[in-house]
């Protein structure tokens, strides 16, 4: 067989390979495998979208809000874990953990939550990180939001928010940052006498409380460390987690039984019932006594 020849049989078996080839392939997609595609390339950009799907994803409903919102967080699980929640976990524009939650996941594997920006929680601008985790510390996911604006904190006496407690000291108010479950607040008090914190509830199951506690208003310490608070709910030692903590605030998380009605969180130092003011007209009033006394030589000692 002459080059020509020889030529012509390879370009004949070359064809005859590639028609045998091209069914295979054509045979391996399907509208079943991939409904609605239509063709193989789109059944490959399906498959491609698919290989990316992430095992939680998170979005916010704005990439931008005021301190007037509501942030509207929903996302997506891959694989459902029993009744596992989404841990919801909040950071501030200073890497501050500003509010933690746990959201329930429907059937159809989606969950939300929301957010106001009105309170306490959110009165700093910039920028907030969403953390969202399901099950073990791998399986997370982030989405960042900015708050811009006035914060719309009033000046004075503060009043609190619906995300806030209004703990009562003497004649103040101090607004301190906390989300409860299975329960509600009915009263909050402080006391300097006891350095404690005490609250009144109502516990109609299983719950726990997180307070954003600041120093100013209860701190525990021994010389400059920080201590642990001691935590008692109806007089019996209990258990909480302290959660964060940085130079102006202390966060913990205190779990209670149902039909609970009284927390007590003990410290070393608790803000003075009375005040500043106060002390300064105390103080105002003695050295007025002191100096009458000394010019009108009065006596509390019965002259002879």
């Amino acid at each position: 067989m002459n080059s020509y020849g020889l030529s012509v049989l390879i370009a004949i078996m070359a064809a005859a390979g590639t028609l045998a080839i091209v069914p295979t392939y054509a045979s391996s997609f399907s509208e079943e495998a991939c409904p609605g595609c239509g063709s193989a390339s789109a059944y490959s950009k399906a498959q491609m979208v698919k290989q990316s799907e992430l095992p939680i994803s998170v979005w916010a409903d704005s990439a931008v809000y005021d301190h007037t919102s509501t942030i509207k967080l929903s996302g997506t699980v891959a694989n459902l874990r029993g009744d596992a929640p989404v841990t919801v976990t909040v950071y501030g524009p200073q890497n501050n953990l500003v509010t933690v939650r746990q959201v329930e996941v429907a059937e159809n594997n989606t969950y939300e939550t929301s957010f106001s920006t009105a309170g306490a929680l959110f009165k700093q601008n910039g920028i907030y990180t969403i953390r969202v985790q399901y099950g073990p510390q791998e399986i997370n996911n982030t989405v960042k939001v900015e708050l811009t604006g006035e914060s719309g904190m009033p000046t004075g006496e503060p009043k609190c928010s619906s995300d806030e407690l209004s703990v009562k000291g003497g004649n103040k108010t101090y607004c301190v940052p906390y989300e409860i479950t299975g329960a509600t607040v009915t009263k909050a008090t402080v006391s300097a006498a006891t350095t404690s914190i005490v609250l009144m509830i109502d516990a109609e199951s299983d719950g726990s409380i997180l307070l954003e506690i600041p120093r100013s208003v209860l701190d525990s310490k021994s010389g400059k460390m920080d201590t642990d608070f001691i935590v008692l709910v109806d007089g019996q030692e209990a258990d909480f987690e302290e959660i964060d903590s940085d130079s102006t605030t202390r966060t913990i998380d205190i779990i209670f039984p149902e039909g609970a009605t009284e927390i007590e969180i003990i410290g070393t130092y608790a803000v003075p019932e009375f005040g500043t003011m106060a002390a300064i007209i105390l103080a105002v009033a003695i050295v007025s006594i002191i100096a009458v006394s000394a010019r009108t030589r009065l006596s509390i000692l019965p002259r002879y």
